[in-house]
């Protein structure tokens, strides 16, 4: 794969664990907020703890202990990276979480076709640079009538501002590149106000300091404002798509 490199990992360690777990000062209710909102997605569409669940861009595993925790579903992660995959070992066995993780390259998969029930894919897809080729992968191993729950950022400026986005779509263009092979997504959710995600990370601000306590604290409220998508809210920056497998072949 030629990907922008992503080595977040070396750097930081599992931080995707502490963005979730982490208390006020650690946490990341963005994070948290992205998580919640697959989890939800997935519980909606009947995930239930036989339910065999694939992780795609896996990373360190936070997802996948979350998704186990919440649902009871044993899973498996993908991630190309090796020190992602130790990283997310690690932490299931601390944690005393069920799963299996596997190092991967990205468009193929070892798994036979049809051999799970559901899948994730949470912020990974705006990272490569052959989005239709992951997707097709994914639908490859999902059985007919399987659920797909994806997310990635809602494009707002000419470039992507992160640079290890290689794109970004607006909600329209992203639909229309999963409807070749997923068909019309059955769920679209658009949270994150644009607001909060700028107060929150703007740098070197007494502000955004203060913006990030306050979210944190609503998010260990149960009231993540991150989670917001109605008024006074008309602008987002996360897109969550709910796709299924269609039987037959793609479009």
């Amino acid at each position: 794969m030629s990907e922008i490199e992503f080595d977040k990992y070396a750097r930081k360690g599992a931080y995707h664990w502490r963005d979730y777990y982490g208390g006020l000062l650690r946490m990341n209710a963005g994070v948290k907020a992205r998580y919640d909102t697959v989890v939800d997605c997935l519980r909606r569409a009947g995930v239930t703890d036989s339910t065999r669940l694939v992780d795609i861009g896996c990373g360190d595993g936070a997802l996948s202990g979350v998704i186990a925790k919440e649902l009871g579903c044993e899973g498996t992660g993908v991630d190309p990276s090796a020190i992602a995959i130790r990283f997310a070992d690690a932490e299931f066995a601390r944690r005393g979480l069920a799963g299996e993780f596997v190092q991967a390259d990205g468009y193929r998969y070892p798994f036979p076709d049809a051999a799970f029930d559901a899948a994730v894919c949470s912020d990974v897809i705006e990272h490569v640079r052959e989005p239709e080729a992951l997707l097709s992968e994914i639908r490859r191993v999902l059985r007919p009538g399987g659920v797909f729950v994806l997310t990635t950022p809602i494009r707002f400026t000419e470039a992507p501002q992160d640079p290890l986005h290689v794109q970004e779509w607006f909600g329209g263009e992203f639909a229309a590149l999963c409807r070749p092979v997923f068909g019309e997504p059955v769920g679209r959710r658009y949270t994150h106000p644009v607001f909060w995600y700028e107060a929150y990370v703007l740098p070197g601000s007494t502000f955004s300091r203060l913006a990030r306590l306050l979210a944190n604290g609503l998010a260990r409220l149960g009231r993540n404002p991150f989670l917001g998508t109605a008024r006074p809210w008309r602008c987002f920056t996360t897109q969550t798509l709910v796709l299924l497998r269609q039987p037959g072949p793609a479009a």
